[in-house]
């Protein structure tokens, strides 16, 4: 298996740009500490006291007066300040400089992809429209001629596999193209005028922002766009059915966390697992599934294509209030009343609706989030607070992940580990090959045998959820629909 690289967490750049700031704070203060031992010698040499014992032993003054400017000298207290001084403003520069650089290079590449986007939707629009035209009556009666509609299909896939490859080789199509979202939408609107006005109506009834600024506003204007015919959940809700509850397995490590058939792995369920605690209390984790259709209509099962974009919007879902209303039956079953603790882990839109849940802050308390840990999933946008401490796992050929068309934030509380598949997959891979449960719990057995860091750090501030520990767990899986 290829090797992971991992960024973020307690010896993340974030981290040691922090650590070197403070260390810049330390030395400022150090400065004016010895500016006052400076200042204390001056008067020291000044005072008349000492000038007056210099009558009576004019050598021994001279000699005192000597050693006491050179303890203010350039190579005294006073020089000393001055080179702390220097060394503090050098690394609140430097570190300032980087990060401002490192701003404007993230600004840079988003406006890049905004004028491409935009570039796009002007070129492509009167296009589009002109073929829509002159195709959409022949569609027809090609799709009656069963030969002819096994050929349109097989020209679909084939097209299909070859933009899955497209996407292996270069991955940094997908998160450019995801970024450049918001200028799509604008650009369509210029190059058809109607559509832009249409989008810019739907929009404002909707609440929605046109033209769109950011990739989360461009979303919210799709939205709008198909409000009442897809991707639009409004006036349902989800089911929770409660299955036996089982006793369970202790997870062990990541791989069990990850894992299809992991202990924790409700498979196409929401489970709940129950671990108790050397403090008589309760710890759970809640694994939440993934994706399990792409029909783009508001059907019965909700981890479907209309989830997927909401989430990412950043709109609140019914598989959301379906986990909370999940976990809180679980805690009324065994009488659990102590402060919550929860990990939520899931992979791909289940990391999402995991790391969904952690950023909102009323659902976050109430269900006492401290843990999540994601695998394959678009998350770098979601505004997880740094109290909760995330693990995210990703491959770098994943077009899953990039969807967010942003790099997951560096910081102590968030770990990223990153695996590319590149070697593994081959020539003839593709990338959604890249996105298979099965390659990430491979990732995370990497994940478990590591001893970079971060991860360590990250491991240890999870034991409550991991290893041995008194008593059985609790596991019980829910069934959720949409009605």
């Amino acid at each position: 298996m290829s090797a992971i690289e991992v960024s973020g967490g307690a010896a993340g750049l974030s981290v040691g740009l922090d650590e070197l700031e403070e260390s810049a704070r330390r030395l400022r203060s150090l400065a004016l500490d010895l500016g006052e031992v400076a200042a204390s010698i001056g008067l020291a040499a000044t005072d008349p006291r000492l000038a007056l014992a210099g009558l009576l032993a004019p050598v021994e003054y001279l000699a005192a007066e000597g050693a006491l400017l050179g303890c203010i000298g350039p190579h005294g207290a006073a020089g000393a300040a001055a080179d702390v001084t220097a060394t503090a403003l050098a690394t609140t520069t430097a570190v300032r400089t980087y990060r401002g650089a490192e701003e404007a290079v993230e600004s840079l590449a988003d406006g890049i992809a905004t004028q491409a986007g935009a570039w796009v939707g002007r070129t492509i629009a009167p296009v589009a429209l002109g073929v829509g035209l002159a195709v959409a009556p022949v569609v027809p009666l090609v799709l009656a001629v069963p030969g002819a509609r096994d050929a349109v299909v097989g020209v679909g896939l084939g097209l299909g596999e070859g933009i899955d490859q497209i996407v292996l080789d270069h991955p940094w199509i997908v998160p450019a193209a995801a970024d450049g979202l918001d200028g799509l939408l604008l650009g369509l609107g210029q190059g058809l005028p109607v559509l832009g006005l249409w989008l810019a109506w739907r929009s404002g009834r909707a609440g929605a922002v046109y033209p769109p600024r950011t990739q989360t506003e461009a979303l919210g204007v799709v939205l709008a766009a198909t409000r009442g015919v897809v991707l639009d959940e409004s006036g349902r809700h989800a089911t929770v059915r409660a299955r036996e509850p089982q006793v369970g397995v202790r997870p062990r490590g990541i791989a069990d966390l990850v894992a299809g058939d992991g202990p924790t792995s409700g498979r196409s369920r929401v489970r709940v697992t129950g671990i108790p605690q050397p403090d008589g209390g309760w710890a759970w984790v809640v694994d939440v599934p993934g994706t399990q259709t792409f029909d783009p209509r508001s059907g019965d099962n909700p981890w479907d294509m209309t989830s997927n974009v909401l989430l990412v919007a950043g709109r609140q879902t019914a598989t959301m209030t379906a986990v909370v209303s999940a976990l809180e039956d679980s805690r009324r079953r065994v009488g659990d009343t102590g402060p919550p603790r929860v990990m939520l882990t899931g992979h791909s839109q289940g990391g999402l609706v995991a790391a969904a849940l952690a950023a909102d802050p009323r659902l976050r308390d109430r269900l006492g989030v401290t843990h999540v840990v994601t695998s394959g999933a678009p998350i770098a946008s979601l505004d997880v607070p740094p109290e909760v401490s995330v693990l995210s796992i990703e491959h770098t050929e994943d077009p899953v992940p990039a969807l967010e068309g942003a790099d997951n934030p560096d910081r102590a509380s968030w770990v990223t580990v990153e695996r590319s598949l590149a070697d593994e997959l081959g020539e003839d891979g593709r990338a959604t090959q890249a996105h298979d449960n099965g390659r990430y719990a491979e990732a995370a057995q990497l994940v478990d045998a590591s001893d970079d860091p971060s991860i360590t750090a990250w491991r240890a501030d999870a034991v409550p959820y991991l290893g041995d520990g008194p008593g059985a767990t609790v596991t019980t899986d829910y069934d959720v629909a949409r009605r």
